[in-house]
């Protein structure tokens, strides 16, 4: 199997061995072929989480790709923790029933790290709010999950927050880091899920009725929130609004109905 490796030449010949090793184990555990196998190691860009490594892998498997981000005190254990994250999803695909990435236990251990994971996030561009353009993109995941299934590819992207559709009530909804270490799971007012489970902290929608998109933009002009969920009045679907790195916004919108079922 062919893995592409991008790492800083100064990364050690001999972990440069033991992680190909580990990645090529991948696709001798699995029981379908892997392709585009790729594997980034470096060294974060904020002086104050050096030390430490940085590993972002991906690969498709089952005609799916799946993506892992992990960070370590050295390449060889940045890099064996997104393996295995990216082995977690495969069993996933594969048989529901092996994976314990989204058991309970495995998800409360994974947030006990969270606290480390906001030193690798450089710090977002200033543009004035009249300069900034909104830039659309689609969700991470465009399938629809359970809360846990939704959490746990949280964790495996080290993501800030995901927007997803819920397997449940078919509702686009959010999971999100909280300020207080805790999972957040942001879902329209009324929704079934506010009951959703002990895992996470439900919460409403801040606005009772679907918004548009210029309404969500001008509050955060004033407020520069993190990110902002909302209902889009234009058609219906939840989105996220939120500062990029770059100073500009981000659009986060799940894919048009029905193309989920599609892919």
């Amino acid at each position: 199997m062919s893995i592409e490796v991008d790492a800083p030449e100064d990364l050690a010949p001999t972990e440069g061995v033991v992680i190909r090793e580990r990645f090529a184990s991948l696709e001798r555990d699995a029981d379908e072929p892997i392709e585009d196998l790729r594997l980034s190691l470096r060294l974060p860009a904020t002086r104050n989480a050096r030390p430490r490594w940085v590993a972002d892998a991906s690969l498709v498997f089952n005609g799916r790709q799946l993506a892992a981000h992990a960070t370590g005190a050295d390449a060889l254990e940045a890099a064996t923790e997104a393996a295995d994250r990216l082995e977690r999803q495969m069993r996933r695909g594969a048989d529901p029933q092996m994976a314990p990435r989204n058991d309970r236990r495995a998800l409360q251990r994974a947030l006990a790290h969270l606290a480390h994971e906001p030193k690798h996030r450089p710090r977002p561009s200033f543009k004035r709010p009249d300069l900034r353009d909104i830039i659309p993109q689609r969700t991470a995941y465009p399938f629809p999950e359970s809360t846990l299934d939704a959490v746990a590819d949280l964790l495996d992207l080290d993501l800030e927050f995901l927007l997803f559709r819920h397997a449940r009530t078919g509702e686009d909804v959010v999971v999100y880091r909280r300020d207080d270490g805790r999972i957040g799971l942001l879902h329209p007012p009324g929704s079934p899920l506010a009951d959703e489970n002990d895992i996470v902290v439900t919460e409403p929608s801040r606005y009772p009725e679907p918004i548009p998109l210029t309404i969500a933009r001008d509050e955060m002009d004033v407020l520069n929130h993190r990110f902002l969920y909302f209902i889009d009045a234009a058609d219906g679907r939840g989105k996220v609004l939120y500062l990029r790195h770059d100073g500009d916004y981000g659009l986060v919108e799940p894919p048009p109905s029905g193309a989920d079922r599609l892919a």
